[in-house]
């Protein structure tokens, strides 16, 4: 080289690649979370008042077992990131295998128990009941698949099976609302757009051959690790509407629940960061300063989401349930941004600990559930804190909880990273 040459400017590809396939991941999960808002907005327009809360408790049941989906999902996507060498397709297979199996299992179950489901929430129609386990075979087939696609990084085959996963639940299940508005007929409708995004999935892989039993039997013990991680975390994360709602009167806790309509969106907004960063944290556990770039741009769009609130809480309002009805909340919408915000970083945490293999996260989770409840009873049960204080009480100890639980499971990993290096 002589001495005037210039050195040559570093290629920004990989940048530009990772920029690229984070706008689609991004565009393809709002695509997916506003359609299902969209059939939640048709669904109680279409529906009386008792069946839309029929309906609403059903979602709650696929949130629930929804989690085994996100379970093969993580080890799906853990396992091929950090596989190398040859037998990627026997790995995909074993994943896929292993999908099966659990969407077989789940879907024979939720029949044994449709009877109690019945009961338990007050829902007279079979048919919807038993409309519960195809549904959830579908969404359990299509974590599976986007472990594969998301352990090999196949961002733009990801997105589109999101894609499917929304446009299949507003057009089949919103769809079928407005054909035949009624219980019976929107469970139908969810049946069959949960069988699209994994259809288009097994499209997709449909090269994968070749896993061995061991392979398989792997996948599912990791699975049963991971789920009970992220069980935890979405108990937690779902517990301060139970909380709200036996500790607080009615008014209050109607309050509360709008509030969370802004921090479930504060903890989705950045759900795509996890989906892209979750492979490159499996396969760097050491890497803590890729987790910390992730954790600040979580926290980014976050503190983005609360500025947002505080510029404009009367549109906030309007936007959750009108200014008639919930305007004393317009003050405190940025608490519940906060929280949502604060859930997210804690979420990205735990994908942390289940890349890393920690397995003590789950616990430490369970044990702040426990911290939270208690904590609440003796403020919010004692009559410490009422009204919209007690909401606003609660809000912040839900904030605090999870921050605290981001820090110590993020020291953990840190500490556990160091040690095995």
């Amino acid at each position: 080289m002589t001495s005037g040459t210039t050195p040559t400017p570093q290629p920004q590809a990989p940048r530009t690649s990772f920029l690229r396939s984070a706008t689609v991941v991004a565009v393809a999960m709002a695509i997916m979370n506003i359609a299902a808002y969209g059939f939640t907005l048709i669904a109680s327009r279409r529906l009386m008042p008792e069946q839309f809360g029929a309906i609403t408790a059903l979602l709650g049941l696929l949130l629930i077992g929804n989690v085994a989906s996100l379970g093969l999902q993580a080890t799906g996507a853990r396992q091929l990131a950090t596989h190398t060498g040859e037998g990627a397709k026997e790995l995909a297979d074993a994943t896929l295998r292993a999908g099966r199996r659990s969407a077989l299992g789940l879907t024979l179950l939720c029949f044994v128990l449709t009877p109690l489901f019945m009961w338990l929430l007050n829902i007279d129609s079979f048919v919807a009941i038993v409309l519960l386990a195809p549904t959830l075979g579908g969404l359990t087939l299509m974590g599976s698949q986007l472990g594969v696609l998301q352990g090999s990084q196949r961002w733009t085959e990801l997105a589109a099976v999101y894609t499917a996963s929304g446009i299949g639940r507003l057009v089949l299940g919103g769809g079928a609302l407005i054909v035949h508005p009624s219980l019976d007929w929107a469970m139908a409708g969810l049946a069959l757009g949960a069988a699209v995004p994994a259809l288009l999935g097994q499209f997709f892989l449909r090269g994968s051959t070749g896993a061995t039993r061991k392979e398989i039997r792997e996948v599912l013990r990791e699975t049963v690790h991971g789920t009970h991680t992220l069980l935890a975390f979405f108990a937690l994360a779902n517990a301060d509407v139970l909380i709200a709602r036996a500790l607080l009167d009615e008014k209050d806790s109607g309050y509360y629940a709008a509030g969370l309509i802004i921090a479930k969106a504060c903890l989705f907004l950045p759900q795509f960061v996890i989906v892209l960063v979750f492979p490159s944290l499996a396969n760097s556990p050491g890497d803590t300063g890729r987790l910390r770039r992730a954790i600040v741009a979580v926290a980014g769009l976050g503190a983005c989401a609360v500025a947002g609130t505080l510029i404009l809480p009367g549109l906030v309002v309007e936007v959750i349930g009108g200014k008639e009805k919930y305007a004393p909340l317009g003050p405190y919408t940025w608490l519940f941004a906060v929280a949502g915000s604060a859930y997210a970083v804690l979420q990205l945490v735990v994908y942390a600990a289940i890349a890393q293999q920690e397995k003590r996260a789950a616990l430490a989770i369970w044990i702040g559930l426990v911290v939270l409840v208690v904590a609440a009873v003796i403020v919010l049960g004692t009559g410490t804190a009422t009204g919209l204080n007690g909401v606003k009480v609660l809000a912040a100890m839900t904030s605090t909880c999870a921050l605290l639980l981001a820090a110590g499971l993020a020291t953990g990993l840190h500490r556990q990273s160091t040690e095995s290096s």
